[in-house]
């Protein structure tokens, strides 16, 4: 204890340093733990739609939507307030930046469990899964 308190007063910008970096991890992961919203892979997400189990919402552009999209995915508007009548739905994006704030949007509206595809549909087609043209 007596090296740490040394160490300290000998170097101050250091120990600043190292408590702001210490809180900035330690609030990192309390925000974790505590958001409303959980990621999930591609495989996850194939296994519960095989099961019927989850609603899927493209939260992309109508245009880049039409060009394709999962299987059963809904179009729908992040920035929306209206409410989904669903128990639990996963969001995607182009990328995983895109799904993440589509995710963090989408829960604030609403009181459901929200998932988000990890890596947007970037890693969906990176993974050779099929799209479907239309709609």
């Amino acid at each position: 204890m007596d090296h740490s308190f040394e160490f300290i007063l000998n170097h101050p910008v250091l120990s600043v340093a190292l408590f702001i970096f210490i809180y900035l991890i330690i609030s990192f992961e309390i925000k974790n733990l505590t958001k409303k919203y959980k990621s999930i892979t591609c495989n996850d997400l194939v296994t519960k739609i095989n099961e019927n189990d989850i609603v899927v919402l493209d939260t992309r552009e109508k245009a880049e939507y039409k060009k394709g999209h999962i299987s059963n995915a809904i179009l729908h508007d992040s920035s929306s307030s209206k409410n989904l009548d669903f128990n639990e739905v996963v969001i995607y994006d182009k990328d995983e930046i895109s799904s993440v704030s589509s995710a963090e949007k989408i829960s604030k509206n609403n009181s459901i469990k929200v998932l988000y595809l990890e890596g947007g549909i970037q890693s969906w087609t990176d993974n050779n899964f099929p799209l479907v043209e239309g709609k």
